[in-house]
């Protein structure tokens, strides 16, 4: 298979020339994974470092780093339902979260935890909702299909006379043909 690609599109682009590993920039961001996972990532500048270190009064791989993950009920952020403090390596830039709650608001921050001064946000991410884990409960009337349809299909799995190849072919729309006793 050959694939053509623009003159444009690698443009100013040369085979040495990476992606660089750092780009200068305090950010913490978060991810949705699936209803009960997070990812989030991060970069800390060497001045960020230097104030969370003045403020903590240890260096950076003294101090107690961790993500501090907020849970809210909806995106306003009015009632926080948990909040609970993940201790993380200092050499570490990203992490999994196992949140366990689906259909929820999360937001992490990043920081140390200080003797005498509790928690130190450093970086606070986006906000991101997890999705359901179940089937929405609204039904889409363009999608349904027609009572009598539904009830002759019913009818066919509980006997056991469907087989998964007329499934697929009933889901993907097409029509399938009564089978007819032989006389």
């Amino acid at each position: 298979m050959i694939l053509k690609v623009r003159a444009s599109a690698v443009e100013g682009l040369s085979p040495a020339e990476k992606l660089p590993l750092f780009y200068g920039k305090d950010r913490l961001i978060l991810l949705t994974r699936d209803p009960y996972w997070l990812y989030t990532y991060w970069e800390v500048t060497p001045a960020a470092r230097q104030r969370l270190e003045k403020e903590g009064q240890r260096c950076w791989e003294h101090l107690s780093l961790a993500l501090r993950v907020k849970r809210y009920a909806d995106s306003a952020m009015l009632k926080e339902e948990s909040c609970y403090h993940l201790p993380i390596n200092h050499t570490a830039d990203n992490w999994c979260l196992e949140v366990g709650v689906p259909d929820r608001y999360y937001q992490v921050e990043l920081g140390a935890q200080v003797p005498g001064k509790g928690f130190i946000a450093l970086l606070c991410s986006n906000m991101v909702k997890t999705p359901r884990d179940e089937m929405s409960s609204l039904i889409d009337e363009n999608w349904r299909l027609p009572d009598w349809q539904a009830k002759r299909l019913y009818r066919r799995i509980t006997r056991g006379s469907i087989s998964s190849l007329e499934m697929s072919a009933w889901g993907g729309g097409s029509i399938i043909p009564e089978r007819r006793e032989k006389n």
